[in-house]
């Protein structure tokens, strides 16, 4: 069994993970509607495992690069992603991340990140985990986030 409990990941294989977590997707996610992957898309080191997991997700993607990405960025959009930054401001006045480090140091710009797994979603007052690990593995709409942000 692959166990990491401080990622809160408990599945028998990565296989069975990257099944629950597409499962999850396709189940909130529409043919039509744009998701940000913010960074870390998978371990796999391996470029048609990748673009078969994409394939699958239901509609358009933006990667935000992670510490795991491992290919060029043109790579990942002929896998399909429609583009790939390092970050992007978004509606709202949201920058997304990978990372949430920088979010000490810029106090004045409001992140949403994944990277930390397990911690937590408030890990500074002006960031917002969207860890998959922290949301049952489900993808996080834009207008929940708003919402948890003035909790």
């Amino acid at each position: 069994m692959w166990r990491d409990d401080k990622a809160r990941r408990v599945f028998p294989t990565v296989n069975k993970m990257n099944e629950y977590i597409i499962k999850h997707h396709n189940e909130v996610v529409g043919k039509g509607d744009l998701t940000y992957h913010l960074g870390d898309f998978t371990f796999s080191k391996n470029y048609r495992d990748i673009q078969h997991i994409l394939e699958k997700l239901n509609g358009r993607h933006i990667l935000i690069l992670g510490n795991h990405d491992l290919f060029r960025p043109f790579e990942y959009t002929e896998m399909g992603f429609e583009s790939v930054h390092t970050s992007l401001e978004i509606e709202g006045g949201f920058t997304l991340i990978h990372d949430p480090a920088v979010a000490g140091v810029l106090k004045d710009t409001d992140f949403i990140h994944g990277h930390t797994h397990g911690l937590g979603l408030r890990l500074a007052p002006n960031a917002y985990s969207v860890s998959v690990e922290m949301h049952d593995y489900y993808p996080v709409d834009l207008e929940e986030i708003v919402k948890q942000w003035l909790v």
